[in-house]
């Protein structure tokens, strides 16, 4: 995928898959959080529901600790590469940004990544 680096965020097209289809939508690479993270209206209309997840974890944003629910999703995938049973977060950004969700490492530890920023360039390949 080819990268502006000149851009603080990397923004990538993903593509969620649930019970009732699936979803692309943007997401900031984001190498800092443990999961994937994707809003609740997205986790609604692909036939999930954050509400009664028993799985919960504490999310630390910018200004708070807020528990959240935790999901798994059929699968996720972006830059030609797929992963089946991805743990995510839902919770929403807020509304100025650039992106719907984050894509974490729930998703990216399957990978070995290369970010290439001379060539802006960024890659996903298989161990």
């Amino acid at each position: 995928m080819r990268i502006d680096p000149e851009q603080p965020t990397i923004v990538l097209k993903v593509e969620i898959f649930g019970e009732t289809g699936s979803r692309t939508v943007d997401m900031a690479l984001d190498t800092g959080s443990t999961y994937v993270m994707i809003p609740w209206h997205i986790a609604e209309s692909l036939g999930y529901d954050p509400a009664v997840s028993r799985k919960r974890v504490n999310l630390t944003t910018a200004s708070t600790v807020e528990v959240v629910p935790l999901i798994t999703v059929r699968a996720i995938r972006t830059l030609g590469s797929r992963v089946n049973d991805v743990e995510a977060v839902c919770h929403d950004l807020p509304p100025d940004s650039r992106v719907e969700g984050l894509l974490g490492l729930s998703f990216l530890k399957h990978f070995d990544i290369e970010l290439l920023l001379k060539q802006k360039e960024l890659r996903l390949r298989d161990p």
